[in-house]
This record gives C-alpha cells, sequence and structure tokens, in this order.
C-alpha cells in the first residue's frame, strides 16, 4: 500500500527510505491515516490525538484555548467584549463566514456532476450562463417560458494542489475557487509548481492534517514520527501536524533532521521534526554501524544517554568532577570501544562512562611519549610507572582528587586485565604486540582504608524520625505530589532496591491466609515484587499493615486517575508526562531528583551527635538518598536481632557478604556494649561474674576476649577449651553445669529456646515409655537439675534487667541491639560442624535409620 495518492506516487523525488517497512499501518490507519488522499483525520476522542470544537454553535473549528473557542471565535468575543456572558455568544452562532464554503451548485449538485459554488449559489459555468440568459435564479434552476430547466454539467474533479481535496470549479486551471483567488494573488505562477507547494483551504483544516503533494519519504518520517509518539504517550496536535507540513512546503527541505535546523527554535514545529528525525534515526541504525562512530547512541544498547570515546563531556552521576580525555591513540580507542560493547551488556551506562574517563586518563599520559603512543609494541611498565606518578602529581597540585585518582587505578587496572581475558592481546586483536607488563601491578595499586568505625550508608533512627514526619512528608507532597509521597514511605517500610520500588505493579499487594493458636482465620499482607538484579520474579516480602495502607490508598489514587485502563496493565507508581494509561512507571532518576529538592529544603536535619553545648550536630543531606533507605532497613532488622540468613532472604541477596555490606557493628559500639553488660555477667550458679559497675580498661577488654571462646548460651573461658577454638572440652559440652561458663542477658533468646527443646525431649521420651530402657531413658532424657539450672539463669537475667531505672535500662537494651548484631556475623561464619557441640545430643528413638530416608 503506498504512502501517496496514486497521482503523485509518480512525482516523488526518491525512493521511500525503509522506514516504509517499520510503519505499523494498521495503527496509523485506526488513528486517522487515509492514504489514499495522503490525509490525516483523527478522531476527536483519541487519547494523544484528540481534539475540542468550538463551543459556538454551528462553527465546528478546533477549539485550543482554554475558553473553548476557535481563534476566530476568541477574537470575535475579544472584540465584543469579554465580560460578556459566553453561553449567549455561543449560542448566536458564528459570524459572517464564505457562502461557498464546501457548498455544490444548485444545478451541478448530482453524483458524478458536482461543482462547487462561485456566486449566486452556482458554478462559474452556470452563473455565466444565467447571466447571459438575462434569468433569475430560481428561472434558471426550474425553467421559465423561454428557457428549459438548466442541465447539470459533468464534474472537474479535485482540485489540482496535492494538498487540497476540495472540488475545482475552473476547467481551464482545474482549481477550487479559493486556491484560484491565491494564484490570481501569486500572480498566476505556472501551476504545476503551485500545485505543489501551496496549503490546503482554510476550511479544509478543520481535524485534518493533509500530507499529499509532499516526498514521499518526508511523508514517511511524519508518520513514523506519530507512531512513535503514540507508543511513548506524547501528545500531537493536529495544529502542531499542520505547521510541520506548511514548513516543509515553504522551506522545500527534504527531510525532518534539516527542516528542524530550518525551523524557529522553542517551537512545536521544531520540536516535533526534531523528535522524528531522531526517532527515525534511531530505527534506521543499528549496533554495528555505531560501533564505528566516537558518539555512541546508548539507546541502540538498551540503555540511555551517549558515550564518547572522544572526551570532552562531563558525566551527569558526577557534574562536578573535570571532562574526561579524549582517547587519542587508534588501538586504544579501538579496545575502548571492544570493552564498552561487551561492558554495556551487564554494566550501568555511568560505570562504563567512568571506566572510559579513566582511560581518557591513561591516553593522555601516553600521548605525553614522543611517539604519542601510536605503537603498543613498543610499550613497557615504565609507560605504567609514568602514568601513576602522573597521577600523583595531579593529585598535588590539586586537578585530581584522592578518592578519583585512586579509582582511576583500579579502572585502568581492570580495563588491561578485561582486555587480555577477552583476547584483545591475542594476535589479530587489537591489542596484538601489547607487552605483558603493561599492566598495574597488585602492589601498585592503592588500598582503600576501611575504618572500624565507618557508620555504613544506613540513616540513623533519629534522621529517619525527621524525615518521617507528618509535617516532613506534607512538605514532600507539596513539592514532588502524593505519588512520591507514597513512594519514599513505601520505600523506608520495605527497603527494596530503588529500581524494584519503582516499578511495583499495581496489584503488588496480596494476602497470606493462616490460622492461629486459637482457631482463628488471620491474614497477613505481604508485597509481590520482582528482583531483576538477581533474577528473582513473584518475590513475596511479609509487610507491616502501615505499608499495607499506603499501598491500598496509593492504589486508590492510581485507579481514580486510570478508571479504563485494566488492572493488570497499571503501575503503583505512574509517571505525571507521557502517560496516558497508567502503564508507565516513574523513573529512579525522578525519584533521586524528587527527593533530593525535598531534603534541600530542609532548614536542617539534626544527626543523632551533640557539640560542645549539646546541641545536635547537622546531619549531612547528600546522604539522604532512596537506596538509603535499603541500608535503613537492614540496619533496623539487624538491630532487632534478626538472624543473618533470614535478613539475606528479606534483602534478596545471593550471599551472607552482600548482606553483611549493609548495616555495621562498629569497634567502639561493641565496646560500649561489652562495657554495659560486663557487669551484669552470670556465671553457671547465676551470680555475678563482676558485680562492679566500672568498665574495663582497654587491655583488661583485649585480655578477656583472648581468653574466652563463644559458646551457643554464652563463652567458655576454660583454658584447654580456649586454645583448641570450643573443640577440646573435657567437661563433654556441660556449659550449664561448669564453673567456666559465662552468659549475661544479651542471651536470653537462645537460653529459653533451649529451654523449650529440653521440655519438648523430655515430654518425647516419656511417651517412648515402652521403646527404652530405664537406663536408656535416663542417659537421654534432659536431666531435672539442668532445667533447673537454666530456668535459674533466665530468672536471674530477668531479674537483673528489671532491678535496672529507667536510663540504665534503655542503655542496657542498646548494648544487647549491639552485640547481637555482631553475633549475627558470627553466626553467619561460624563452620557448621562447630554448631550444637555445647549443647546436649539430642537422642534419636531410630537410629539406625537415617533421615533422609525418613522424611523422603
Amino acid at each position: 500500500m503506498s504512502l501517496l495518492p496514486a497521482h503523485a506516487v509518480g512525482a516523488r523525488l526518491r525512493p521511500a527510505s525503509r522506514l516504509r517497512d517499520l510503519l505499523d499501518l494498521t495503527l496509523l490507519v485506526e488513528a486517522g491515516w487515509d492514504p489514499e488522499h495522503a490525509t490525516f483525520s483523527p478522531d476527536r476522542q483519541h487519547r494523544l490525538l484528540g481534539y475540542r470544537l468550538c463551543q459556538v454553535a454551528g462553527c465546528e473549528r478546533e477549539a485550543w484555548s482554554p475558553s473553548g473557542l476557535c481563534g476566530g471565535c476568541l477574537a470575535r468575543y475579544e472584540k465584543e467584549g469579554a465580560g460578556r456572558d459566553l453561553a449567549a455568544f455561543c449560542a448566536r452562532g458564528p459570524g459572517r463566514t464564505h457562502r461557498s464554503r464546501d457548498r455544490l451548485c444548485l444545478v451541478c449538485c448530482r453524483p458524478g456532476f458536482e461543482r462547487p459554488v462561485q456566486t449566486n449559489d452556482l458554478c462559474a459555468s452556470c452563473d455565466g450562463l444565467r447571466r447571459r440568459r438575462r434569468q433569475s435564479i430560481s428561472a434558471f434552476v426550474d425553467g421559465d417560458e423561454h428557457y428549459p430547466p438548466a442541465s447539470p454539467r459533468a464534474t472537474i474533479g479535485r482540485c489540482s494542489v496535492s494538498a487540497c481535496a476540495r472540488l475545482a470549479g475552473h476547467p481551464r486551471s482545474r482549481l477550487c475557487p479559493a486556491h484560484e483567488m491565491a494564484w490570481r494573488a501569486a500572480g498566476c505562477p505556472e501551476l504545476s509548481g503551485f500545485g505543489r507547494s501551496a496549503s490546503p483551504c482554510a476550511p479544509d483544516q478543520c481535524g485534518r492534517v493533509v500530507l499529499a503533494g509532499l516526498d514521499e519519504e518526508l511523508i514517511a518520517e511524519i508518520l513514523y514520527g506519530i507512531q512513535a509518539a503514540l507508543a511513548e504517550g506524547r501528545q500531537v496536535m493536529p495544529p502542531t501536524l499542520r505547521s510541520v507540513v506548511a514548513h516543509l512546503r515553504r522551506c522545500g527541505a527534504t527531510s525532518l533532521a534539516a527542516a528542524a535546523s530550518a525551523a524557529q527554535a522553542r517551537t512545536p514545529v521544531r520540536t516535533f521534526c526534531s523528535f522524528a528525525a531522531d526517532r527515525a534515526a534511531l530505527a534506521a541504525g543499528d549496533v554495528g554501524s555505531e560501533y564505528q562512530k566516537d558518539h555512541w547512541d546508548l539507546r541502540l544498547f538498551g540503555a540511555r544517554g551517549t558515550l564518547s570515546f572522544i572526551g570532552g563531556g562531563t558525566s551527569p552521576r558526577y557534574p562536578g568532577q573535570p571532562p574526561t580525555r579524549p582517547i587519542t591513540q587508534l588501538w586504544l580507542c579501538e579496545a575502548a570501544k571492544a570493552w564498552a560493547a561487551e561492558a554495556l551488556c551487564s554494566m550501568k551506562p555511568g560505570a562504563v562512562r567512568a571506566m572510559l574517563g579513566a582511560v581518557g586518563l591513561f591516553s593522555s599520559q601516553l600521548a605525553r611519549r614522543a611517539d604519542e603512543g601510536a605503537d603498543p609494541a613498543v610499550l613497557s611498565h615504565l609507560d605504567v610507572e609514568a602514568f601513576l606518578a602522573r597521577l600523583g602529581h595531579l593529585e598535588r597540585s590539586g586537578q585530581l582528587s584522592k578518592t578519583r585518582r585512586e579509582t582511576t587505578v583500579h579502572l585502568v587496572s581492570r580495563f588491561l586485565r578485561d582486555c587480555r581475558e577477552t583476547g584483545l592481546a591475542e594476535p589479530g586483536g587489537v591489542l596484538a604486540g601489547l607487552p605483558g607488563d603493561v599492566a598495574i601491578r597488585p602492589g601498585e595499586r592503592p588500598r582503600r582504608p576501611r575504618r572500624d568505625d565507618a557508620v555504613g550508608r544506613a540513616l540513623p533512627e533519629v534522621v529517619m524520625a525527621q524525615l518521617l514526619s507528618p509535617e516532613s512528608l506534607a512538605l514532600l507532597a507539596s513539592y514532588a505530589g502524593e505519588t512520591i509521597r507514597a513512594a519514599v514511605e513505601l520505600g523506608a517500610g520495605v527497603g527494596r532496591r530503588t529500581a524494584e520500588l519503582c516499578a511495583l505493579r499495581y496489584d503488588c499487594l496480596d494476602y497470606d491466609e493462616h490460622v492461629g493458636e486459637d482457631g482463628t482465620r488471620r491474614s497477613s499482607p505481604v508485597l509481590v515484587h520482582d528482583m531483576p538484579k538477581v533474577g528473582k520474579t513473584n518475590c513475596r516480602l511479609p509487610i507491616h499493615e502501615r505499608e499495607a495502607a499506603i499501598v491500598t490508598a496509593q492504589q486508590a489514587r492510581v485507579r481514580a486517575a486510570y478508571p479504563t485502563t485494566p488492572i493488570e496493565r497499571l503501575v503503583l507508581f505512574p509517571r505525571p508526562l507521557k502517560n496516558p494509561d497508567g502503564t508507565k512507571a516513574i523513573g529512579t532518576s525522578q525519584l533521586q531528583r524528587e527527593v533530593r529538592a525535598w531534603v534541600e529544603a530542609f532548614d536542617q536535619l539534626d544527626g543523632p551527635e551533640r557539640d560542645g553545648v549539646g546541641r545536635p550536630v547537622p546531619f549531612p543531606r547528600e546522604r539522604v538518598v532512596p537506596y538509603a533507605f535499603r541500608h535503613s532497613f537492614a540496619q533496623r532488622h539487624a538491630d532487632a536481632g534478626t538472624p543473618v540468613d533470614v535478613l539475606r532472604e528479606l534483602l534478596g541477596h545471593d550471599t551472607v557478604r552482600t548482606t553483611l555490606g549493609y548495616y555495621r557493628v562498629t569497634a567502639t559500639r561493641k565496646r560500649v556494649a561489652q562495657d554495659a553488660l560486663g557487669s551484669l555477667q552470670l556465671d553457671a550458679t547465676g551470680h555475678r561474674v563482676r558485680p562492679g559497675s566500672e568498665a574495663l580498661i582497654r587491655s583488661e577488654t583485649l585480655r578477656e576476649q583472648v581468653g574466652q571462646v563463644a559458646v551457643p548460651f554464652g563463652i567458655c573461658t576454660e583454658p584447654t577449651n580456649v586454645a583448641a577454638g570450643g573443640q577440646s572440652c573435657p567437661f563433654r559440652h556441660r556449659c550449664l553445669g561448669c564453673t567456666y561458663f559465662r552468659t549475661d542477658p544479651s542471651y536470653q533468646p537462645e537460653l529459653r529456646a533451649y529451654l523449650g527443646e529440653l521440655l519438648a525431649d523430655r515430654e518425647r521420651l516419656a511417651a517412648a515409655a515402652p521403646a527404652l530402657a530405664e537406663w536408656a531413658r535416663a542417659d537421654a532424657a534432659p536431666s531435672e537439675e539442668e532445667i533447673a539450672a537454666l530456668r535459674r539463669l533466665i530468672s536471674v537475667n530477668e531479674g537483673v534487667l528489671s532491678g535496672l531505672g529507667d536510663e540504665d535500662r534503655a542503655q542496657v537494651e542498646a548494648a544487647i541491639s549491639t552485640v547481637r548484631r555482631a553475633r549475627a556475623v558470627l553466626d553467619a561464619t561460624f563452620p557448621v560442624h562447630f554448631r550444637g557441640l555445647a549443647r546436649q545430643i539430642r537422642p534419636e528413638l531410630f537410629p539406625g535409620i537415617k533421615k533422609e530416608a525418613v522424611h523422603g
């Protein structure tokens, strides 16, 4: 199917571009495209292409002003006085209009004989004959005593102007009446040229865009721009399209890119031309052709933004950094392109840009050689040493920060290593001949010091309380709207990754049904979401009723805004622009910008520290980012004593090592916690080991730590067992009856759990009386003395805590949270075969049968 009418196909300047194969003609026809007459007439109710009609009765023109009037009616209304009654003005109807607008001759009005009205409600031929006969209009039409009724004349056809679809009224010029007047006013130029360049008549503009007369490639670009706008949710107004077509006819541009450069800046014409030309170029491009360029459009790689290999630009993630250096060596530039093409499959564009910036610094150092580093075969490790020295000089002169210098060294080291691992240095590769010693050795890489008391990225509870206060959330809603407020509130409660939070579906809230101990059926809310970073889908995260209420309220807002969109297509946090159906979610960059503007609006964020006079020290605002809520979520659960393997599942991590990086237990906080719990430490008999309240000096603390080993319910100080790392207890791990055993209130959950296990074992063995002899049951069953000792320790710990004052109790509870969090790290790294050594061996009723066989 051709994009042009049949009479214009032969007149096109060149064949249609490959965009023709990418056009969805079914979609375009449904949107209003008429390929037979090359006109675009969208439905007035279309969600993106629709328009309103003028409120004036009988006007039927497009109305784009807020008053609901077209341009002509609005001018008349303002001329008559804007204070007049608008309803009465609209009821009066339009002003004087052209009498011959879309009307046919009274005689030539039958099918096959249509001719437009010229004067006196007759076509030009009929009216000329009437004047020669000296008849009235009624006598000419109906006949009189001298002449019979007039006979219709054959139609002349359509106007010869390509952009006009009206009937021609002049047999010689074959133009419609309006174009006949325009042609005469232009000095009667050549009809063929006038027919190609003339614009459509003003009465034909209502709801229609005439593309006839344009080159077919231009038509394909315009249609592809409309198609791309529909796909991206952009609104396209018919007046904009008509202005674009008129601009193309005037300037004679052969492409929308050329038309965009010829259009005025900051106008709808230039905006649409630039948009359509960009999308057309993107559709016509491919990765292979992009590889040969120095500037890459990352949309071809499934990302956003651009990538430059010749430097000059700054990273959008680090706007304060100096511009990147160009990669001047051809071999190094080709290696950088090969590395970037592979890295873009798994890395974010920001990380790739950082790598290219580091390689640009390496290239600038190679350019200082006499041969400018053109031949990789003549390089040596001396060039690497010169590069490292150059980085040190740039740092000392203030041109490079210490952090960037260290990062640059690590990035260049990784780049050279990756290039060799991918085979670029092998014969035939772009790095063929590069010596093996052109690498940064492990000893030359700077080590990043990590302080033991680093606070991590979690936000303190004091800061979280300020951010989530009703006043702060109301400020956020006034800045960014209720959607962003709901996203921030939910993100602080569920701790999801920023991309996972933004991409939540509308139906992400579900409930788990379970039966309580009293037989009552209850339901608990869960958040259903995906974790594309780790390849997990339909993950179910238990949440509290507060988060469930946030999701429910946001669902109500979304449903009210998009009532016709199916629920399965809606997202929970739809973006406000270019999203008519509510199917596109807000981006992570938008959420980060809104949070940044919100935090900057605070007068001050008070941190947990105090200055010399007791005033709160301001908290750094740059640390408040959406991803910090995820670290705060992990820190909050770690403070509450959540086991690290459970926290790993909650955070969606593959390894415990990753989870351990999301919260901190610092050496200073450990020391304070040990001092707080040291005076509460009990021995196996329930007496305090160190009843004094004075804190130990550092040497005594270290001496105690060296002379003890961890056991499940406390610590052991028996020298042989300590020397053997807990594996050589001379008393068969009977901790609750050993004088070397120590415990404190931080072990209360383990002590209670062990008591429950002992009681359960005793009841289970009592029920198996016929199967066991008396001596076997006595040996396997927990002793009453052990149960009593365990209950005594639990009772003494509870009594110690209840005897403390409010301030001391709060301090001890904080210390318990700290040491239990540190202990969770130990549980994650404690060898499996060491666990349970200090616990009494649980009896097996069928020792000859393997557990796998029983459970299988």
